[in-house]
């Protein structure tokens, strides 16, 4: 079957590539936005934490409720998109995530107090975890196999481009300001992804054959129904061997190996990958920065690591198809594992007068773990819209978005509890042993699929 894919696929030509890489861009926009929303909570607290100057601080308490209050309603929002898009469509859900995000920006520009500021990134939390499970089945849908590795890793550089965006405004006008800028982006969002097409294979689900043609002939460079027949038979064919059509209940689905397989492999792949791109952290890295003698230029910095997360996941969407989603993910963790152990082992000599403070080595270590850590962010959502049988790939692919943002906000949570537990350098070395321990686990369960087919990956877990 592989075959006759990527025989199909060649026959498209340069058209369909600009085709699926237009789709691709349009919503990846939303994505986009969910990096800014992510980001935000960095620049609210590098100008409010303590701050007697401005018209309202946070506290220690609420710098931690604030930084992580985002990722645990992201899990309710992924829930119920990972049901409503079976029913409603990939596109649908989509346009409509954008609604609570845009409130979400308009109440943090209006916000005067600590209520408000929690509300308004409640709001942005649910309109993240409704967007990225469509997301993610949409790109795994549209896209032909030797392009779905380039075009999954593009949707996962925009976050970081969102970053990179936010963080520039930042540096150049204040946070309020910002807020108010940032509803540009899910307003762009809404008109791009209007002009795209619906999945073809969740049309094909819904019996809706007609339509299905036609989306397939937009994404494969607008030709004509009979260029794209055996690509079309060959969906149809997987819509009936991937079980979309059968009866049973979407929990009894998980009981498929097919299914609980990949989610058990999804949920570890997720909680090494947090730890190791240091999302627990990165909420509280003004305060890190301090600590380990950065004083100067803190904004800036903030802008080179965004930059670098940039470059670092740009760099895996041209290398990707060549390398494999395998090897990238062996060799980021590996030398991320190395780079939090040098982090603590610095602050243990500096705290024990065996060094001397030189704020260009933690600098330096912290632009590698930025850099490093942008591919280990992105892998496990490229692998997450391909490793699931497409009658539950909706609700498995909501499922396990809603469950890592959970293991982000009970790690982000609960870091500055470790933290004053183990001390800022122990809490680096603890997260390293955690590293040692996923590329193992990962190097022997972590199958490749780049270049496969979604059938072939559902044999693989069968």
């Amino acid at each position: 079957m592989e075959d006759k894919n990527e025989n199909t696929s060649k026959n498209y030509g340069t058209k369909a590539m600009v085709a699926q890489i237009f789709a691709t861009i349009a919503q990846s926009f939303l994505l986009m936005n969910v990096g800014m929303e992510m980001g935000m909570p960095t620049v609210v607290i590098q100008q409010l934490y303590q701050n007697s100057g401005s018209e309202f601080s946070l506290t220690l308490s609420e710098i931690s409720w604030y930084g992580s209050l985002i990722c645990i309603f992201h899990p309710a929002g992924s829930f119920f998109s990972g049901i409503l898009q079976d029913k409603f469509g990939r596109k649908r859900c989509m346009i409509f995530a954008n609604f609570p995000s845009i409130f979400g920006w308009i109440l943090l520009y209006y916000t005067h107090s600590v209520v408000s500021l929690y509300a308004s990134t409640v709001l942005m939390g649910l309109s993240i975890g409704f967007s990225e499970a469509p997301i993610l089945s949409y790109i795994a849908e549209i896209t032909e196999p030797r392009l779905r590795g380039s075009m999954t890793s593009l949707t996962s550089t925009a976050p970081m481009l969102g970053v990179s965006f936010l963080f520039t405004l930042a540096y150049l006008f204040e946070w309020q300001t910002v807020a108010l800028l940032s509803t540009l982006c899910p307003i762009t969002s809404i008109c791009l992804v209007m002009l795209i097409p619906e999945s073809p294979l969740w049309l094909i689900a819904k019996g809706k054959n007609g339509k299905a043609k036609k989306a397939l002939c937009w994404l494969r460079g607008w030709v004509k129904t009979n260029v794209v027949k055996t690509e079309y038979l060959e969906l149809v064919r997987y819509n009936e061997i991937s079980g979309t059509q059968q009866s049973t209940g979407k929990l009894t689905q998980f009981k498929d190996p097919s299914v609980y397989r990949p989610l058990r492999l999804m949920i570890f792949y997720f909680l090494i990958s947090i730890i190791m791109s240091s999302m627990p952290w990165r909420t509280f890295i003004s305060k890190i920065m301090t600590e380990v003698g950065i004083l100067n230029n803190q904004s800036l910095l903030l802008v080179v690591l965004s930059v670098l997360q940039t470059i670092g996941c740009v760099i895996v969407v041209l290398t990707v198809h060549y390398l494999g989603k395998r090897f990238l993910t062996n060799l980021t963790f590996s030398i991320n594992t190395l780079l939090m152990f040098l982090f603590g082992i610095y602050i243990i000599g500096i705290k024990n007068d065996y060094i001397y403070s030189t704020p260009w080595i933690p600098t330096t270590i912290l632009c590698g773990i930025y850099f490093f850590g942008a591919s280990i962010m992105i892998l496990p959502w490229m692998v997450l819209g391909e490793v699931f049988p497409n009658k539950s790939r909706g609700i498995a692919v909501g499922l396990s978005a809603g469950l890592s943002y959970l293991l982000v906000f009970i790690l982000t949570k609960s870091y500055l509890a470790v933290e004053n537990l183990l001390t800022l350098e122990y809490t680096m070395v603890f997260y390293g042993c955690f590293g040692i321990f996923g590329s193992l686990y990962l190097y022997f369960y972590l199958p490749e699929t780049e270049n496969k087919t979604l059938l072939e990956i559902e044999e693989f877990f069968t």
